[in-house]
C-alpha cells in the first residue's frame, strides 16, 4: 500500500509516495515536466515493486505535484538533499524525461553513491556525455520506438558512454512509455532490479 509523507529539504517540503519503507533496496521515482509522483502510483509501480522487495519512493521535484517551488536550491542539489533527508544509502535512480537534468550530473560526478540507473529517455544526455562516459555503473535505458520528445538516437548515444548499460526500446512506447505501455515497462523495470 503506498502511504504519503513530507520530506524536508532545507526550507522547503517535498511530497513523497512511498510503498515497501523497511525493505533494504531503495528505488527513488522521479518525474517528466508534466508529471508527477502521482503517474507511478496511478500505473503501479511503487506497489508493484514493494511486493517485490524494494522500498519504492516517489518524489513531486520542487514546484511540482504537490512540491512548492524552492527557487533557492540549485537543481543539482535536490537529489543528493533528497536522498539525505531519506536517510537511504545507495539507491536506484529512475530518472525519466527532464528528471534526467536533476539525476545525470549527480550520478556521473558521484557514480559510488548510486547501485543503478533506469533512463526512461531523459533529458541532459548531450550535455552530460562527456561527464558520464566510462562509467560502470548498471543502466537499464529505455525509450519508445516513437518517441517525439527525446530523439530515440539518444538511446544509442548514452549507451555508447556507458560501460555497463543495456538498452530496451519499446514499440509504440511514445514518450512516457511507463504510461503508455506499463506492463512492458515493469517487465524490464523489474528484471534490470532483481539482477542489481
Amino acid at each position: 500500500m503506498t502511504i504519503h509523507q513530507t520530506l524536508r529539504i532545507q526550507e522547503t517540503s517535498l511530497f513523497v509516495r512511498r510503498s515497501g519503507e523497511g525493505n533494504p533496496q531503495s528505488v527513488i521515482f522521479l518525474h517528466g515536466k508534466r508529471f508527477s509522483s502521482l503517474n507511478w502510483e496511478e500505473v503501479g509501480t511503487l506497489d508493484l515493486l514493494a511486493e517485490k522487495g524494494f522500498d519504492a519512493i516517489a518524489i513531486d521535484l520542487p514546484g511540482y505535484g504537490k512540491s512548492p517551488a524552492a527557487d533557492n536550491i540549485a537543481v543539482e542539489a535536490v537529489l543528493p538533499l533528497i536522498m539525505e533527508a531519506l536517510g537511504v544509502i545507495k539507491p536506484i535512480i529512475v530518472a525519466p524525461s527532464f528528471s534526467g537534468t536533476y539525476a545525470l550530473p549527480v550520478i556521473s560526478e558521484h557514480p559510488s553513491d548510486f547501485t543503478g540507473v533506469v533512463a526512461p529517455a531523459p533529458l541532459g544526455v548531450t550535455e552530460n556525455g562527456g561527464a558520464l562516459k566510462g562509467t560502470a555503473l548498471p543502466f537499464l535505458i529505455i525509450w519508445g520506438d516513437n518517441d517525439p520528445i527525446v530523439p530515440v538516437e539518444n538511446a544509442h548515444i548514452l549507451d555508447s558512454l556507458l560501460a555497463n548499460s543495456h538498452v530496451v526500446i519499446i514499440p509504440d512506447g511514445g514518450h512516457p512509455t511507463y504510461i503508455n505501455q506499463p506492463d512492458t515497462f515493469h517487465r524490464h523495470l523489474v528484471r534490470f532490479l532483481e539482477k542489481l
